[in-house]
């Protein structure tokens, strides 16, 4: 138990401590940081309040006791004094406060600044229960402004903006949205923020010499006397592509005419080529029929002079009019069976019409080369 001297001398100095912190509290809410407290906002100054008024807890203790003991007078006394210093702490405790009240205000680091520095424009904000801020943050009314960073906390936001205009340097009316508790978007609403740009001249600007950062740049383009040797040496360079080309194509030409098989040497060599493949023996009917029918096909058209390879045989055998090109038709009409309606013939069979195909080849190359001869003589 400690003396009644201690006693009396622990509550002096807990009622100097009190009055101490809720004048400070009272005229300047920043004057906490004073007692080397990191506390920037409302909030957390209400709860430093709260845990003042438990640990002042004990002076009504004390307070009991003194009722205890007979003396109601300084009884009276300290229950007066404690209400005058503990009302500050209640009313910040439960937010009746003026500046909890919901709300956004803005206010930049300095009054002024000069051209091309960076100003750090605070926003405190307050939302009402259920409030929040949507993934995207939106503030109006910095139209005009450069923005060269942002940062969203809680209950505040600190923009970083570029001074780079002279004379006026003032923002709109600044609005920031949030959803409330129902999911709509509202605003919160802070007048607008303005400074002083100075400029870089000092306070003489007529008397500031200003010199160049770098030596006098020629504006005449060093490629411009060269133009003319480009152009000489891009004509010479085309001229030799064209001639390259030309000279590509020609001896294209050349050999395209030199290689040109006859009509009947191509078309035996490719019955032989089918042959030596031997579709036919590994099962593969359709594929030697349709090979074996376009090769005699292209034969005709090169022959007779008109596209038998895109006619059917139907058509093909209307534009006959030789009795020698009447055997080609029984062939292509074999070859249609096998293609459309599935028919497949014997081995002997298709060795014979290979053998009839080529027959029909050398006659009438033969006979082609006969009347060619007879219209040179």
């Amino acid at each position: 138990m400690l003396s009644q001297g201690v006693e009396e001398k622990l509550c002096i100095h807990s009622y100097s401590t009190l009055a101490i912190f809720q004048f400070y509290l009272i005229l300047e809410p920043q004057g906490v940081e004073l007692f080397h407290l990191e506390l920037y906002d409302i909030r957390s100054i209400r709860k430093l309040c709260l845990f003042l008024t438990y640990c002042f807890k004990s002076l009504i203790l004390k307070e009991l006791t003194l009722l205890k003991n007979g003396q109601s007078r300084v009884l009276i006394l300290h229950l007066i004094t404690l209400a005058i210093l503990f009302w500050p702490s209640v009313m910040w405790s439960q937010g009746d406060i003026g500046d909890s009240k919901v709300g956004l205000t803005a206010s930049l680091d300095r009054e002024s600044a000069r051209l091309g520095s960076i100003v750090v424009l605070t926003l405190d904000y307050l939302l009402p229960e259920g409030g929040r801020l949507p993934e995207k943050v939106e503030i109006k009314g910095l139209q005009g402004l450069t923005i060269v960073g942002r940062e969203v906390e809680p209950d505040q936001i600190r923009i970083k903006l570029m001074v780079d205009r002279l004379g006026s340097w003032e923002s709109g009316p600044l609005l920031l949205s949030y959803l409330n508790e129902q999911g709509q978007e509202e605003t919160l609403k802070a007048d607008p923020v303005s400074l002083t740009v100075l400029s870089n001249l000092d306070e003489k600007p007529e008397e500031a010499q200003l010199r160049p950062i770098q030596g006098i740049i020629n504006t005449k383009a060093l490629w411009l006397k060269y133009v003319a040797w480009g152009a000489g040496l891009l004509c010479v360079l085309v001229a030799i592509a064209g001639f390259l080309w030309w000279r590509k194509r020609r001896d294209i030409k050349s050999v395209s005419a030199e290689v040109v098989e006859p009509p009947h040497v191509r078309a035996r060599r490719e019955i032989e080529e089918l042959e030596a493949q031997g579709l036919f023996e590994k099962g593969y009917v359709k594929g030697f029929y349709f090979r074996f029918s376009e090769i005699l096909r292209q034969y005709l058209a090169s022959l007779r002079g008109f596209p038998a390879g895109e006619f059917t045989t139907q058509e093909i055998a209307l534009c006959i009019n030789r009795e020698e090109d009447r055997r080609l038709l029984s062939l292509l009409r074999d070859a249609d069976l096998v293609k459309f309606a599935d028919a497949v013939p014997a081995s002997c069979k298709k060795e014979d019409e290979v053998k009839a195909a080529l027959s029909y080849i050398r006659e009438t190359s033969e006979n082609d080369e006969r009347s060619k001869l007879k219209a040179e003589g």
